[in-house]
């Protein structure tokens, strides 16, 4: 067999080793015990596969950020939002790409998982009190949403031009703010009219500038990703089950209202500006299959050649196509950040300076409280600006992290 071809046919064995989804404790997450799946994702970013270190860093981050470490959940968020750059191949990698697994590369994230990562790290940024850096976090999460590759789509996470928005009110840039807003109205019309879960009166979107009060429910378990298709090429979502839907809030044991929805998570996975997209995967399988068919041919050309020469070399080529085909892993990359939530909820408050206590009730799909979910804290309001409250649908909450920017 020439050089080249031998060559090529090592590049794709050591290609088609694919790095699977690391054994996340995502039942141990469920249950509250951040500390356990920290320590999880701490040892494996370190000593696991390096391809997996992006998905464990914001695994880390976001159980830093709820146990109110801020400083070290807006290092881990930086540190995998570097990772998760644009991936590009050049000369031999794009051979590589096409041949090996989708998860022998490393873990960039599907664009929605790029948007949450922006979204969080944005959201360390202002709990850090740096409006201006949380506004420029949450712009680039709206640039990760509307593009994939080559591709752009319609950019329709609600929550980032809503935060954008009320990033730009803080920073004195109000003509800003407005037009965040807006493109925040147009966004979650746009999702709701293609399968989003929200509501047509949102009463942040109808009044988004009010409030010194802000909280953000994050509720319920995001999607799974898994593998679909004949060869197993298409990545598909599907929902996880959780008991909590929506959320209500309580200040000084006055019930103030609900939870409303600004970001569908679901939704966003398993679409591209409203396209349903079952996976990206289906010109690898369609590789496989050429290459399949070509090399049964060529063998079968091979059989019928009187020329030794000739069938000689057709059976090389035959069995060469054969190989590859063999080798060519064609499933999908089904790495994906399984402890986000399902949605993300927002509600706003104009509220007095000065200390207050704070409820969240965490409601069941027919409205009944859950209570082993409800969180009660003490919150301090500024003078001047506003409080930002982030909560999770989880038992067993110790801290709560927050920011007067």
């Amino acid at each position: 067999m020439p050089f080249r071809a031998l060559c090529l046919l090592l590049l794709a064995t050591l290609s088609a080793c694919g790095i699977s989804q690391p054994a996340i404790p995502v039942a141990r997450f469920t249950q509250g015990d951040l500390g356990v799946v920290a320590d999880f994702a701490r040892k494996e970013a370190t000593a696991g596969p390096v391809e997996n270190q992006a998905l464990l860093f914001n695994v880390l981050a976001q159980c830093e950020l709820l146990q109110g470490d801020i400083d070290a959940a807006w290092q881990h968020f930086g540190a995998a939002a570097r990772v998760m750059g644009n991936w590009q191949t050049s000369g031999s990698e794009e051979f590589s790409a096409i041949v090996g697994s989708e998860s022998s590369k490393g873990y960039t994230g599907d664009p929605y998982e790029k948007a949450m990562n922006a979204y969080y790290l944005g959201m360390c940024y202002l709990l850090k009190g740096e409006p201006d850096n949380a506004r420029a976090a949450f712009k680039k999460g709206i640039l990760a949403d509307g593009e994939s590759g080559d591709e752009k789509y319609q950019a329709d996470f609600t929550l980032l031009f809503w935060l954008a928005g009320r990033m730009s009110r803080a920073m004195g840039l109000p003509a800003d703010a407005e037009d965040f807003f807006k493109e925040a109205k147009k966004a979650d019309e746009f999702a709701r009219s293609h399968g989003s879960r929200g509501e047509s009166n949102n009463q942040l979107l109808r009044s988004p500038e009010i409030g010194n009060l802000v909280v953000l429910a994050e509720v319920g378990m995001g999607p799974e990703k898994v593998a679909a298709g004949n060869e197993g090429e298409l990545a598909r979502f599907r929902p996880r089950w959780s008991s909590a839907h929506r959320a209500q809030v309580w200040i000084d044991g006055e019930l103030r209202g609900p939870t409303w929805i600004l970001a569908d998570v679901d939704y966003q996975a398993r679409t591209r500006g409203g396209t349903e997209m079952e996976g990206i995967r289906q010109g690898k399988a369609v590789f496989k299959s050429i290459t399949r068919t070509a090399g049964v041919g060529a063998l079968l050309l091979a059989a019928g050649d009187t020329s030794s020469t000739g069938a000689r070399d057709k059976a090389l080529v035959g069995a060469g196509l054969l190989v590859l085909s063999a080798l060519t892993a064609a499933k999908a990359d089904t790495r994906h950040w399984p402890t986000l939530p399902s949605t993300v909820q927002g509600a706003a408050f104009d509220v007095a300076p000065g200390q207050h206590t704070l409820r969240i009730d965490f409601l069941s799909s027919s409205g009944q409280i859950l209570s082993d979910l409800t969180q009660t804290w003490t919150v301090d309001v500024p003078e001047r600006g506003e409080s930002y409250f982030i909560f999770r649908s989880l038992p067993r909450m110790d801290r709560i992290p927050r920011s007067k920017p």
